[in-house]
C-alpha cells in the first residue's frame, strides 16, 4: 500500500467517525423533551349554598388567578389561561402582528393550544361576615369579630374523553380575635378573602398533582426512600405517608374501561427531608409489612 493510499483511507475513516459522532449528538439534542400536561381553569360557578348577601363579597377573578398561580407553582403543568381579558389581549396582539408594522411572527389566529385537563370549580358555600356588640358601660365602644368560610368543589375533566378524572372539595376559614373599635358595621377586609382563596387553591393544586402524578418511590436503598416530590409537592418534614404496591390492572368486562389497578398496603414512611425536586423518607419499622421498593405508590392518610 502506498503512502498516498494510506493517507486517503485514514482521512475517510476519520470523516466517518466524525459524521457518526455528529449525527449521534444531533439525535440526542433533537429528541423531544417530555411534554407537560396542558391544563386550564374555568371561572368558578356559584352554587345554591351561597347567599345573595355573601355573593357581593365573592371575588371569582381572585379565585381564578390564585388557582392558575398555584398550578404554575407545581411546575407539573403547562397552564393555559382562559381569562377573558387575557384572551382579548392575545387576540389584539395577533391582529397587530398581521399589520404592516410587525414581522408577523406572533401566533396566528386559531393556533392556541388545547388543554388536556379542564378544572371546573364551583363555590358550594361562602360566608364573609362581621359581628359587633357594645362594650358594657362604655358608650360608642364595640367588640368586633370578623369571620368567613370558603368551600369549593373541584371537578377535573379529561378533555380527550370527556370523562371526569376526579372530584374533590377544598375548604378554608378564618375568625379574628376580639377587637375594641369605635364603630360597628361594615365587612371584613378583602385581605382575608385573598388568604382563603390562596389556601383553597394550594389544596386544589396539591390534590390535582396527586391525581395526575401519584407520588412514587423512585429509589429505595439503605433505609432511605426517595420520592418524586419536592418543595412544590406539599410535603413537610415529619409527614407520614401510606405506601401501596400496585397490582394487576382492573378492566370492566362489559365496557373495556380501565378502572385502575388493585393495590395492597405495604407500610408507612416518614418524611425526613424535603429537597427542591425530591423528598427523602424512612420506613416506619412497626408499620412495614413488606420491603418498600421502587415503583410503590405513596399517599397521604
Amino acid at each position: 500500500m502506498t503512502m498516498r493510499s494510506f493517507v486517503c483511507i485514514t482521512v475517510i475513516a476519520y470523516c466517518i467517525v466524525v459524521l457518526s459522532l455528529t449525527s449521534s449528538a444531533l439525535g440526542q439534542s433533537s429528541s423531544p423533551k417530555p411534554q407537560k400536561p396542558r391544563i386550564t381553569v374555568k371561572q368558578a360557578a356559584i352554587g345554591e349554598g351561597v347567599s345573595q348577601y355573601a355573593e357581593r363579597y365573592l371575588n371569582l377573578e381572585t379565585i381564578l388567578a390564585e388557582m392558575e398561580s398555584s398550578l404554575r407553582a407545581t411546575r407539573k403543568f403547562e397552564v393555559l389561561t382562559r381569562q377573558k381579558e387575557h384572551l382579548e389581549d392575545i387576540r389584539d396582539e395577533q391582529k397587530f402582528s398581521q399589520s404592516d408594522l410587525t414581522k408577523g411572527d406572533a401566533a396566528s389566529s386559531g393556533l392556541l393550544e388545547n388543554a388536556d385537563y379542564l378544572v371546573r370549580p364551583t363555590v358550594q358555600d361562602f360566608k364573609f361576615y362581621r359581628t359587633s356588640k357594645p362594650v358594657p358601660n362604655i358608650s360608642n365602644k364595640y367588640v368586633r369579630n370578623d369571620g368567613g368560610m370558603l368551600e369549593i368543589q373541584i371537578q377535573v375533566l379529561d378533555t380527550e374523553t370527556g370523562g371526569i378524572k376526579a372530584t374533590f372539595y377544598v375548604k378554608d376559614s378564618f375568625y379574628t380575635s376580639d377587637k375594641v373599635v369605635n364603630t360597628k358595621g361594615g365587612a371584613p377586609s378583602s385581605v382575608y378573602f385573598t388568604r382563603m382563596a390562596k389556601d383553597v387553591s394550594a389544596q386544589m393544586a396539591d390534590q390535582l398533582v396527586d391525581t395526575v402524578f401519584p407520588m412514587l418511590v423512585i429509589q429505595a436503598a439503605s433505609g432511605q426512600i426517595f420520592i418524586n416530590r419536592g418543595k412544590d409537592g406539599g410535603l413537610e418534614k415529619g409527614d407520614v405517608l401510606n405506601a401501596y404496591r400496585p397490582g394487576e390492572a382492573l378492566i370492566d368486562p362489559y365496557t373495556g374501561e380501565k378502572l385502575g389497578a388493585a393495590e395492597r398496603m405495604v407500610g408507612k414512611v416518614k418524611v425526613t427531608r424535603v429537597n427542591p425536586k425530591f423528598t427523602i423518607a424512612e420506613p416506619i419499622s412497626k408499620d412495614v409489612k413488606e420491603p418498600i421498593q421502587k415503583g410503590d405508590i405513596l399517599r397521604k392518610p
